[in-house]
This record gives structure tokens, C-alpha cells and sequence, in this order.
């Protein structure tokens, strides 16, 4: 049954800084005008390079497909809008399957369609404060390591729920960059010792925070309710109603990642290996295995996080 992120129409508190914050009805009104979501100019190229080719197949395509959250996004939200735009049908996960559906002549239309974020101005000053690159390397590497974690505590998922729930857990970081810029600018001035301070600065701007203005994105866009849930609980998966599991390893999956030096855009403190099991995921995920110490745990979570860190050179 798809959740719709729950947002309550009304005038959100005043926050304090230089901005205050907006009503829930701009918010939703900002989010529902932006229909095409930036994507890297290096998975752009490439991607309209494997499509100009005669040697290529739908798989590598798929492939360079996975690696950005904002083309995830939108060719998941093309097929299911297309195919399977019925209330009780199944929503489509799977990032090649989709691909096979739309056919090479949509996917180029949509990628002719797609703005660089590197070319957006509208974020004036700040846009060279922005490491867009390393946004997206955050992005992959928390998709790989959701899998990873999932895996380590036995919990099978279909399809590709589990990879894209990492990758765009941060889409609304791109929302708020292209809706609202000047608060953006703002919010990627913000430090904070962990993640929730800057989500606080979020909210006190906007109402919302990055998590939120991600889930009511894909759940406004046909992506399945596993996927919206994990994205809007990804900083508080013992809040997911249904869900928590998978919100629970993308918790984890960022944290790790950025334990690892990946952090993305954030000016937060890189977190420790010991903080790892503090995090309300780890009990959801491990805390009744009874068969691994924490401490073992750690290490073998170490050493998934080694190999998955040398996966991620020169992906982007």
C-alpha cells in the first residue's frame, strides 16, 4: 500500500536565520513544478554515448542508468507512470526491466530532457561550494553498501528495492538545490557534529528536510512505497511504519560510507565505527542476531566497507 509522506497543510513555524520558513503548500506547489531532476554531465555523457553506439546493450545502459539517483528517478517514474500506472498494480524496481520497456528512442528523449547540474546558476555564489561529484559517489556508495548490509543480516530483497532505496535516499538535497536555492545555499553553509543538524536547518527554513522533499517526490512519481519509505525514514528508521528494515540499512549504508570519507555535501563530522552501533538501525537489522557480536560485526562490516570504498574509485 503506497504512504503517502505525511505533510500537513498548514503554515509551518517560524525558523530562525536569514530566511523563514514556507507553507506546506508552497513546499508541495515548488516540488510538483520540478518534474526533471539534474543529473551528473559525466553519467550524462556517457550514457548518451552508449545510446549513439550500435554496440551497445540495454544491460550497459541500465548499468550507467544505476549509478545516478536523479535518472533512477525519472525512468522509474516514466514506466510505471506508462505501464503500471494502475493503484494495485506492481511497481517496477528494476532498472533494466524498466529500460527494456521505455526502449532506447524514450531513454535518449530523456536524456536530452535532463539539465546538467553543473549548468544550473540559480544557485549564484554557492555553486562552487557544491562538490556535485562527490554528492553522487555518496549516492552509489550508500546504494552498493544498503545491499551489502541487507545481506549481512540475512534479509532478502527483490528486484533492485534495496539498491535504490541507497541511491536516493539524498534526491531531496537535489529537489531543494533546484526549488529553492537561496535556502540551499544556506543549508550547504550549515556545520553540525551529525546529520540531524543539518536536517534541523532544514526544517527551520523550509518546514521540510531533505528526507521528506525526497519521499513526497517519488511518491508523487509512481516509485514504490518501500523505496518512498526508506527515503523519508532513512535518518529515523524505528519511525517507518512499514519498512524499517531496509530504511534501517540505508541509515547504516550512509553512515558507513561517510565513516569512510564519502560524505557527500554535508559539513558534518565523519563519523566513527564506533558510533556505528549506536545508530537506531543497527538494532533493527542485528540486534537480535544472538550468533555475531557486535564486535564482530564491526569488523566484518570494516572490511565490506574496504572493498566496497575501492569499488567506488573512478566511478564518477
Amino acid at each position: 500500500m503506497a504512504t503517502n509522506p505525511d505533510h500537513v497543510p498548514s503554515t509551518s513555524p517560524r525558523g530562525k536565520g536569514a530566511f523563514p520558513s514556507v507553507s506546506d503548500f508552497v513546499v508541495i506547489d515548488r516540488v510538483n513544478q520540478c518534474p526533471k531532476l539534474a543529473s551528473l554531465r559525466s553519467i550524462n555523457q556517457t550514457l548518451s554515448s552508449l545510446l549513439n553506439s550500435d554496440d551497445s546493450f540495454m544491460a550497459q545502459i541500465a548499468e550507467v542508468i544505476r549509478l545516478d539517483p536523479s535518472l533512477t528517478a525519472r525512468v522509474l517514474d516514466l514506466v510505471n507512470s506508462i505501464f503500471f500506472g494502475s493503484k494495485g498494480s506492481q511497481r517496477v524496481t528494476n532498472v533494466e526491466e524498466a529500460s527494456l520497456f521505455l526502449g532506447l528512442s524514450r531513454i535518449s528523449e530523456l536524456i536530452i530532457a535532463t539539465p546538467i547540474i553543473e549548468e544550473i546558476q540559480a544557485f549564484g555564489k554557492q555553486s562552487e561550494v557544491v562538490d556535485w561529484t562527490e554528492f553522487w559517489r555518496h549516492s552509489i556508495g550508500t546504494a552498493i553498501m544498503t545491499r551489502e548490509l541487507l545481506a549481512a543480516a540475512n534479509i532478502q530483497w527483490e528486484d533492485e528495492g534495496d539498491y535504490i532505496s541507497g541511491l536516493v535516499h539524498n534526491l531531496g538535497k537535489i529537489i531543494t538545490a533546484v526549488t529553492f536555492p537561496e535556502q540551499f545555499g544556506k543549508i550547504c553553509k550549515t556545520r553540525g557534529s551529525q546529520t540531524q543538524d543539518i536536517c534541523d536547518q532544514e526544517k527551520s527554513l523550509l518546514g521540510w528536510d531533505h528526507a521528506k522533499m525526497g519521499a513526497f517526490y517519488l511518491w508523487n512519481h509512481h516509485i514504490a512505497p518501500e523505496i518512498v519509505q526508506a527515503t523519508q525514514y532513512h535518518n529515523t528508521p524505528n519511525e517507518a511504519p512499514d519498512h524499517a528494515q531496509l530504511a534501517s540499512a540505508v541509515q547504516l549504508a550512509d553512515h558507513l560510507v561517510r565513516s569512510a570519507g564519502i560524505q557527500g555535501i554535508e559539513l558534518v563530522e565523519q563519523p566513527r565505527p564506533s558510533d556505528w552501533p549506536k545508530l537506531t538501525g543497527w538494532a533493527i537489522l542485528f540486534g537480535e542476531d544472538e550468533l555475531i557480536s557486535d564486535e564482530d560485526r564491526l569488523k566484518e562490516l570494516k572490511e565490506t566497507l574496504e572493498r566496497v570504498t575501492s569499488t567506488l574509485k573512478g566511478i564518477v
